[in-house]
């Protein structure tokens, strides 16, 4: 009897770890399938709704050139969205905040698939503020809950967001043909449901913030609002390089569709040329933070410049393309996306790599990004303004080339930077 009532409080810690093992797993196992969810949304509704630009021109009577903004708003939407997300996350804890992004990502999508001008800004605008929060969030989230294995969940939402594009690129062609365009649209809202019901199941995830007693916590809370950091030419070199493979990157997601069709290209190729433009990212994603991470400074230039000379060969022959033919088109949507992509995994690694603190690194990251988005928003606009539906001439030529080496120009600097901190930069001052 004594030894019944002796072991009757171990079985009932283990019962109770055991229970606390399930919610743990439970926890793990949604926030895991949340995570890759969520990335399906993060890109596609940004770069897949291109495709349809010239049929959403004439179908709302407007100018093919006006629909440039399209893609410039959600840009905008994360230089503003991300002064105000780490104020959210700590009101009303990650998960909520995770919630209201997915939220307005699905009501933006469906305000999209009406199809009138005024619901397809106020759609994009919701969308733009959904991923921002998404963008903001998800590193914390691999921070909080996967601090483990950081890199390998990192690597699967980033994963997610290649996928997301190169679905529905796939399917765009057969749901057009089947059911007609504007069914494209509701597919991707129907996709944006999904994550957005599972966030509703999802634990509550409080992110622990410490009070921020010294410079480093400062720094971590108040990192994008510092407009001292850019006073240092360091973070310039990092905003070049931030922005240059974005407004790359943007304004050939919003514009290479039209590109293709004002060449005549065949819907198939049209289809397999987009989905190249997605899918080549996937890989490079994958790994360039490997490569980063075992090699020296010397390589990484080596890798710049034989890209950057790479793309403007490449860009140099846009002229003949039609002399070319088809195969052009597809070396050009190779490359671009080589480049840019190359260039924005290799900036995200380098974050970490050349600030001296954990503190360091989001101050960077976070002034680079917001300055670059807002720099990359201009891209998609400018295109619109300058050629709409036509097929761009020299000037396009001259523009590309001038981005590309500017891009490479900053990406070389901050290869040979020391590691530094800001603080000691903004202490100076």
């Amino acid at each position: 009897m004594t030894q019944h009532l002796s072991s009757e409080p171990e079985n009932i810690e283990i019962g109770e770890g055991a229970q606390l093992v399930h919610a743990r797993d439970s926890s793990h196992i949604l926030f895991s399938l949340f995570l890759m969810l969520a990335g399906l949304i993060m890109r596609a509704p940004i770069v897949v709704l291109p495709i349809y630009i010239e049929p959403m021109a004439e179908h709302m009577h407007r100018d093919v050139g006006s629909f440039g903004i399209i893609t410039s708003l959600p840009l905008v939407m994360f230089v503003v969205v991300s002064l105000l997300v780490p104020w959210l996350v700590q009101k009303i804890n990650l998960t909520r905040t995770f919630q209201v992004a997915s939220v307005f990502i699905f009501v933006g999508s469906m305000l999209r698939g009406v199809l009138t001008w005024n619901t397809m800004l106020a759609g994009t605008v919701l969308v733009g503020i959904g991923i921002a929060i998404l963008n903001i969030g998800m590193p914390t989230l691999v921070s909080e809950k996967f601090s483990q294995q950081p890199g390998l969940y990192t690597m699967r939402y980033c994963a997610a967001i290649v996928v997301g594009a190169i679905v529905l690129v796939l399917l765009s062609p057969f749901v057009s043909a089947t059911i007609g365009w504007q069914a494209m649209l509701w597919v991707m809202a129907a996709m944006t449901a999904c994550p957005m019901l599972l966030s509703f199941f999802l634990p509550q995830l409080t992110v622990e913030t410490p009070e921020a007693t010294d410079s480093e916590n400062k720094g971590m809370h108040n990192s994008v609002i510092d407009l001292s950091l850019l006073r240092d030419a360091r973070i310039w070199l990092f905003i070049g390089m931030f922005a240059g493979q974005s407004f790359l990157s943007y304004t050939m997601s919003a514009w290479l569709p039209s590109i293709l069709n004002a060449d005549d290209v065949q819907s198939v190729h049209n289809t397999i040329i987009m989905l190249i433009f997605n899918a080549i990212g996937l890989p490079i994603s994958v790994g360039i933070p490997f490569f980063v991470a075992r090699t020296s400074r010397r390589y990484h230039i080596i890798a710049v410049t034989a890209l950057t000379a790479l793309q403007v060969g490449v860009a140099a022959l846009f002229p003949l393309h039609s002399v070319l033919g088809i195969s052009y088109w597809y070396v050009f949507a190779t490359v671009t996306c080589a480049f840019f992509t190359t260039i924005f995994v290799m900036v995200l690694t380098f974050y970490p790599i050349k600030a001296a603190t954990a503190a360091d690194a989001a101050e960077i990251s976070g002034m680079s990004q917001s300055v670059g988005y807002l720099i990359a928003a201009t891209g998609p606009v400018l295109y619109g303004w300058m050629y709409g539906d036509a097929m761009p001439g020299v000037s396009f030529v001259f523009a590309m080339i001038l981005v590309v080496v500017i891009n490479a120009w900053c990406s070389w600097h901050v290869i040979r930077m020391n590691v530094f901190s800001v603080r000691n930069t903004q202490e100076k001052h």
